[in-house]
C-alpha cells in the first residue's frame, strides 16, 4: 500500500454538527483525527454540542490536538448547527459530516475531489427512494438540486461555502445545493450506507425539510396565483361587459338576473385584482430581500493576452521566468547592472 504524501498546502475543517457523546463515537472520531493528521498538516475537528453537555467531551479534547468544541444553545435546530459550524470553520475545504456515515465515505477523498475540482462533493445512497421524485419537483420549484439519497457528509470549498451562507435559506443550501450554474456538484456513491434511524426526531427533521421547501416555492407559486388572479379580474370585467349588453339588447331578461350577475363579476374581477396586487407585492419584497450579489457570470474563456502582447512589444522573453529567483539571488542587494551599457558602474537602485 503506498502511502501518498503528506499535504501542506491547504487547511481542513471537518465539522459535526449533530455528535452525541459515546465509546463508539468516540473511537471513530480519533480514527478520523489521525487519518486527516497523517494526511493534512493543518486541519481541524470542529463539535457542535449543547452547551450544558459539554463537560462529557473533556476526555476527548484532552486525547485530541486538532479538536474544537463549539457549544450550542439546547433546542438549537440541525441546520441551524450546520449554518454556525460552517461559519465557525476556517479551512480552505470544509466539510460537513455525520459520524455514523464515516464507514461508508472516504472522506479524505471528498475533501480533495472538492479542492482539486473546486466543487462541492456529497455523498449519496446508491439505493432510491420511492418520494424522490415527489421531492426532486418540489426541489427544482423551489430552486434546489432534491435527492433523497443525499447525506449530510459534504464537503465545499471555501468559495461556494461562503456563496451558500449568503443565501437567503442557507440553511436548506447547506442540506441540498441550489439549482444554479456556477455552484459545481460531484457526488460520491456510498459503499453499504446505513439507512436514516426511524424515529420521531428524524421524521419532524424531514417534515422541516418539506416545509422550508415549500417555503422557498414561494416565488414561482406567487407568480402563478397572480396569473390566476388577473384572469379572474379580465372575466369579471367581460362578465360584466356582456351582462349590460343583454340587458341592452335582450328584450326579455329574468327579473333580478341583472342585479346578480352585476354584483357577482363585480366581486370577482375586484378580488382578482387585489390578489394580483397582493402577489406582485409580496414578489417584489421577496426580490428587495433576496441577496443579488452579481454573480451571474458563472465561468470565462478568453483569448486575450495583454502581458503577452506588451513582452513582445519590449521584445522580453519570460521562458525563463521559473529561474528568475535564483537569478535574482546572485545579484547584489541595493544595486542593478544595465545589460546595454559595458563599462558602466552599477547604479542604485531608487
Amino acid at each position: 500500500m503506498t502511502t501518498l504524501p503528506r499535504r501542506e498546502d491547504i487547511f481542513v475543517s471537518v465539522c459535526f454538527p449533530t455528535f452525541l457523546a459515546g465509546a463508539g463515537a468516540a473511537a471513530k472520531l480519533r480514527a478520523l483525527s489521525q487519518r486527516l493528521s497523517e494526511r493534512f498538516r493543518y486541519c481541524e475537528i470542529l463539535l457542535i454540542v449543547y452547551a450544558d453537555a459539554a463537560t462529557n467531551y473533556d476526555e476527548l479534547m484532552k486525547s485530541s490536538g486538532n479538536l474544537r468544541l463549539l457549544t450550542v444553545r439546547r433546542g438549537t435546530p440541525v441546520y441551524r448547527r450546520r449554518v454556525a459550524a460552517a461559519s465557525e470553520a476556517i479551512g480552505d475545504v470544509v466539510a460537513m459530516a455525520a459520524i455514523e456515515e464515516q464507514p461508508a465515505l472516504d472522506l479524505l477523498a471528498m475533501i480533495e475531489t472538492a479542492h482539486s475540482e473546486s466543487s462541492i462533493v456529497i455523498g449519496r445512497r446508491v439505493q432510491q427512494s420511492r418520494v424522490d421524485p415527489a421531492l426532486h419537483v418540489l426541489g427544482r420549484s423551489a430552486g434546489f438540486r432534491v435527492n433523497a439519497g443525499d447525506m449530510l457528509t459534504a464537503a465545499y470549498p471555501r468559495t461556494l461555502l461562503n456563496n451558500l451562507l449568503t443565501h437567503p435559506n442557507s440553511q436548506l443550501a447547506l442540506r441540498f445545493p441550489p439549482s444554479d450554474a456556477g455552484i459545481p456538484v460531484l457526488w460520491q456513491d456510498a459503499v453499504d450506507a446505513p439507512k436514516p434511524a426511524r424515529s420521531l426526531r428524524g421524521l419532524g427533521r424531514r417534515l422541516g425539510i418539506v416545509q422550508k421547501l415549500l417555503i422557498s416555492s414561494a416565488p414561482r407559486v406567487l407568480t402563478l396565483v397572480a396569473l390566476c388572479a388577473l384572469v379572474v379580474t379580465f372575466s369579471g370585467f367581460a362578465f360584466t361587459v356582456y351582462s349590460v349588453i343583454v340587458l341592452l339588447f335582450q328584450e326579455t331578461v329574468q327579473q333580478g338576473w341583472f342585479t346578480i350577475s352585476l354584483v357577482l363579476s363585480l366581486t370577482a374581477a375586484f378580488l382578482g385584482a387585489a390578489i394580483f396586487g397582493i402577489s406582485i407585492g409580496l414578489q417584489k419584497l421577496i426580490e428587495a430581500l433576496g441577496s443579488d450579489g452579481g454573480d451571474d457570470i458563472v465561468g470565462e474563456r478568453s483569448a486575450v493576452d495583454l502581458f503577452g502582447q506588451v513582452m513582445r512589444e519590449f521584445n522580453v522573453d519570460t521562458s525563463a521566468a521559473p529561474h528568475f529567483p535564483s537569478l535574482v539571488a546572485r545579484i547584489p542587494s541595493g544595486t542593478f547592472q544595465r545589460p546595454d551599457v559595458e563599462g558602466k558602474e552599477p547604479g542604485h537602485i531608487a
